[in-house]
């Protein structure tokens, strides 16, 4: 059985192994957003100088799942830096370092399943998805127009599979960038 120490150093080398390839992703999907502050907008369908329709928000499209997961890697890194500087400061007790290695630990399973999940739903077809997983609640926002009663209960399964919850704790929420 691995040592609390091997085991901790482990979980550091799977997180920073984890943020990098997620930052290499969040990198190529910015890359692929282009912001002309000064252009007017151009929808496709939409002729030049026709007004978009009420009902849509230009924001919400892809850009959505960008921000998202640029909102949570802000999050994210702040956890992660108070956490280092729990476990870095000689003042915090033993307790209070087992305590941080707990909840830095749960943060790498939180975000071994966020990966998993939108990964397996990309790998399914889906152009895109973003998962939350809080307090043993799983919420999943699909890159779809309209899902049928069982493309729900298979992602819903396949959440509940990951997450370790059960189907009814899952929440599962159509948004269309179309």
């Amino acid at each position: 059985m691995l040592s609390s120490k091997k085991a901790f150093t482990l979980a550091v080398l799977v997180l920073l192994a984890v943020s990098v390839w997620w930052i290499f992703q969040v990198n190529e999907e910015i890359s692929k957003v282009e912001i002309l502050p000064d252009a007017p907008r151009v929808v496709p369908g939409i002729a030049a100088g026709e007004q978009a329709p009420d009902s849509w928000d230009i924001n919400h499209f892809r850009a959505f799942f960008v921000e998202y997961r640029l909102q949570r890697d802000r999050v994210r890194s702040g956890e992660l830096e108070i956490l280092n500087q729990m476990l870095a400061n000689p003042n915090i007790s033993a307790e209070g370092k087992r305590e941080a290695e707990k909840q830095m630990m749960a943060l790498v399973a939180v975000m071994e399943k966020e990966l998993m999940v939108e990964n397996m739903l990309r790998a399914k077809g889906y152009k895109d998805a973003v998962f939350f997983f809080h307090q043993g609640l799983a919420n999943v926002v699909v890159d779809a127009e309209k899902l049928s009663d069982t493309e729900f209960l298979q992602i819903a399964e396949m959440v509940s599979s990951v997450a370790g919850v059960k189907m009814e704790d899952v929440t599962v929420v159509e948004h269309s960038g179309r």
